[in-house]
């Protein structure tokens, strides 16, 4: 069965709470080559384990990527890591059979078109995520629809977090819910729009709004960890993904990992009681058509 995980990142070693791992510290050139090698093998190798055939890199948004030790000057030593774009173009170049890239950007800054449009015409990029809740605007302010229709005529989709952010000063919380998701789609209906973790704890709003509007799917990236954190009912992941596909249909799914293979992976989804023919959709083929994978 093909499985392609549409929702991953690159490591994020050593930053707490989120990947507990200990970080290599790069002193010059060949120390960061050799750090990005080792952490690509280690990708590739639990993709292997985990029977994984290709995965989605979103980089991150750029004004905050340092934190996560991309594009971070290292004063001691006089350097720059890579940004995570950089990473992730670097990443895919070795392996294009197994990574792909998703760009991660602010489409209300107007240099965001020139470079949205150059990663897709010249770096090969497939997506791209915005993170609207870390700039603070709706989804559907204007002044990011010029952004928008270039990803139109470039034929990309254009993925939105949506739900809760445990870290304030990164995200704030209002814009993260998934409602002006319907107003972006009624009024840009060519729009290709990948609801990021079904509408998070909105997943009810969020599911109704991608059965108002065609041009939206859903990814279920992250759901383990939403599921532990709702209140009142306590849901379980594997009945909410069956849920969702009996509402929405397996048809506009996308299978995504948020780098928790371990919790979510092909085993997990193979035991939730979906047809063959719905977990072949949402483990690999609705991605591989939406994203134009392999072409």
């Amino acid at each position: 069965m093909l499985v392609i995980d549409s929702h991953a990142h690159p490591p994020r070693k050593g930053v707490p709470g989120i990947d507990n791992r200990k970080r290599k510290i790069p002193k010059n050139e060949k120390d960061i080559e050799s750090i990005f090698l080792e952490d690509i093998d280690e990708i590739i190798a639990e993709m292997d384990e985990l029977h994984t055939d290709k995965k989605v890199l979103i980089a991150m948004p750029p004004d905050i990527e340092k934190e996560f030790h991309y594009g971070e000057y290292i004063p001691e030593y006089n350097i720059r890591t890579l940004t995570s774009h950089e990473w992730i173009s670097k990443a895919v170049a070795l392996y294009p059979d197994r990574l792909a890239a998703c760009a991660c950007l602010n489409p209300i800054e107007k240099s965001s078109i020139q470079v949205i449009e150059d990663l897709v015409k010249n770096k090969g990029f497939k997506e791209v995520k915005i993170h609207q809740a870390h700039y603070n605007f709706e989804v559907n302010d204007k002044r990011a629809y010029q952004f928008y229709e270039k990803c139109i005529e470039l034929d990309i989709p254009v993925a939105f977090h949506t739900g809760f952010s445990p870290v304030p000063l990164i995200d704030r919380y209002i814009p993260t819910m998934p409602h002006n998701l319907d107003e972006l789609a009624y009024e840009l209906p060519e729009l290709k729009i990948n609801m990021c973790h079904g509408g998070g704890n909105w997943y009810q709003d969020g599911i109704m709004i991608a059965l108002r509007n065609p041009n939206i799917v859903i990814d279920i990236a992250g759901i383990t960890d939403l599921c532990a954190k709702l209140v009142y009912p306590r849901v379980e992941a594997k009945d909410l993904i069956k849920r969702f596909v009996e509402v929405l249909g397996a048809d506009r799914i996308l299978y995504g990992t948020d780098n928790m293979d371990r919790e979510l992976n092909l085993d997990m989804m193979s035991k939730i009681g979906l047809t063959d023919i719905e977990l072949e959709k949402i483990m690999g083929k609705n991605a591989q058509r939406y994203l134009k994978l392999w072409e």
